[in-house]
């Protein structure tokens, strides 16, 4: 996942509302959201068929949420290079079994972050908002403010261009539900949040490809590296969180209005 839109505040109605972006190579395979690990039968995310972990993963019971950003290495590799023992698509899964106390609580406790390549690990709940970031060498644990942040591939950094786009936009529609448990569907949630989402997937992409002819401003990526391999935005995650309930939308058609699902808490099927 490449971009985690993030309104925070504890004063709120609804006091946490997440977009999140995920970014991959278009032939990696996936499944959608669903309760997919039988050894972690109350988490619920999509789920990567490779490697088998996830992007980002909701436990609709104690009303939390963890989501992973690939991160940038400190000595300027780029984040793909390399080789690791872990995939870091787990960390999201074992961040949420980690049950602790508010704000004691830590997601990667008895985790040794060298296993992994670089990573943003976000995790959240209605009381806080947290952020692990691993650079290869150093650990950096912050709490994210009460406002709309924007943490892309290089952290919350505010000086991205992505954020100082975006970030206004998004603060300035943050959505508010006044009974979060009784909204039925995605605009009585996010309000004006997915339309932005679609103005962005109809803009100019931003482009990690051969050439610089990408905005990089844009929320949507797509990137023709050659050979038939295309690095894009495959899906958008919308979450809502109040203190005892969640809410739960995706699509993998950010540019399409009508392709937005409301996913089904309350359905504990496990995948085949």
């Amino acid at each position: 996942m490449c971009t985690v839109i993030v309104g925070f505040d504890p004063g709120a109605d609804t006091p946490l509302v997440i977009a999140a972006i995920r970014d991959e190579m278009s032939s990696r395979p996936w499944d959608w959201p669903a309760y997919h690990w039988p050894e972690r039968p109350g988490l619920i995310g999509g789920r990567d068929r490779l490697a088998g972990g996830t992007w980002l993963a909701v436990d609709p019971v104690r009303v939390r949420a963890a989501a992973l950003l690939n991160g940038w290495p400190w000595d300027g590799r780029m984040p793909w290079e390399g080789a690791y023992p872990a995939s870091r698509g787990e960390l999201p899964l074992r961040a949420l079994a980690q049950a602790g106390r508010r704000p004691e609580r830590d997601p990667l406790h008895g985790e040794d972050p060298t296993l992994y390549a670089p990573f943003h690990l976000l995790d959240a709940d209605a009381h806080r908002v947290g952020l692990h970031s691993w650079d290869g060498r150093c650990l950096d644990v912050r709490t994210l403010p009460v406002g709309v942040s924007v943490v892309v591939n290089t952290g919350w950094d505010p000086d991205d261009p992505r954020a100082a786009r975006h970030a206004p936009r998004f603060a300035g529609t943050r959505p508010d539900p006044t009974d979060l448990a009784r909204a039925e569907n995605v605009e009585e949630v996010w309000g004006r949040w997915p339309e932005l989402i679609t103005e962005a997937a109809r803009s100019a992409p931003r482009s990690a490809g051969v050439d610089d002819s990408g905005d990089p401003t844009g929320l949507i990526a797509r990137a023709d590296l050659g050979e038939g391999r295309i690095w894009a935005t495959g899906s958008v995650t919308l979450l809502a969180m109040a203190r005892e309930t969640v809410r739960y939308a995706f699509t993998d058609a950010p540019a399409d209005p009508e392709a937005w699902r409301m996913i089904d808490l309350s359905s504990r099927e496990d995948a085949a």
